[in-house]
């Protein structure tokens, strides 16, 4: 099986669907919703990816691994997050996962070692990465949100109620007219925007927009993550597919 060639083809492929992600990331973004097909296109890249480690892995066992009885999964080697050179060294992860290259390819092997977390602060996104895949941590997005100028939301104290007021919109309440929400008041005499909020009694007012997707379970941002891993798979697999 020529693993070199498909890992390089699941690099160019997983390029070509970042530039899809990015798209339906800010179809999502724009309404507030994240839609089925940026789940697809994450999940496919991500499997992309890790598919594209391993054939490297596959790569060099062919050339420079030994076979070893009862183990026949080749996988590339990583650092979970927690794990020190050491601990790494002394779990034979490398000999584990690409069996013989140590003793074939020591400098292959220190390679290798240089690509984990533990060794550049750059190389951060391998273990997200990777428990990302492990567990299809990658379907689970949450919206994050900050304070900006883009949607007003009037709320009573107690929560019980939300007025939505979006760009170019406004709301003018005449004299003696009185709003209600929940414990809240809002009186009248008073026109308001999202440039000009209402005066409100015993409510809140909160400027909101999505900023971002994040991985649920690491509470990392999606989009910076995704581009570290496929630069950071890049120049891996470029690397030690010319070995």
């Amino acid at each position: 099986m020529a693993y070199k060639e498909d890992a390089i083809a699941l690099i160019t492929e997983s390029k070509e669907i970042f530039v899809e992600i990015k798209k339906a990331y800010e179809e999502s973004l724009h309404e507030h919703e994240i839609k089925p097909k940026l789940l697809i296109k994450i999940k496919n890249f991500m499997e992309n990816l890790r598919s594209a480690l391993d054939f490297t892995a596959h790569h060099l066992f062919d050339k420079y691994g030994v076979a070893v009885a009862g183990n026949n999964n080749v996988y590339f080697p990583y650092a979970w997050t927690g794990l020190t050179l050491d601990e790494f060294r002394r779990k034979n992860l490398i000999q584990n996962r690409i069996p013989g290259l140590i003793v074939n390819r020591p400098d292959i092997a220190a390679e290798i070692e240089s690509y984990q977390y533990f060794s550049r602060a750059e190389n951060y996104w391998l273990p997200k990465f990777m428990e990302l895949n492990n567990e299809n941590k990658h379907q689970r997005l949450t919206p994050q949100t900050r304070k900006e100028t883009k949607e007003l939301n009037v709320k009573s104290k107690d929560g019980a109620v939300t007025l939505k007021v979006s760009p170019n919109q406004s709301i003018i309440l005449p004299e003696g007219v009185t709003l209600k929400m929940g414990n809240a008041t809002i009186r009248g005499g008073q026109s308001f925007s999202l440039e000009s909020p209402p005066v409100i009694i015993n409510g809140t007012n909160e400027i909101i927009i999505w900023v971002s997707f994040e991985f649920t379970d690491i509470n990392e941002p999606v989009l910076s993550l995704l581009e570290n891993a496929l630069n950071g798979c890049f120049k891996i697999v470029s690397e030690l597919t010319d070995r």
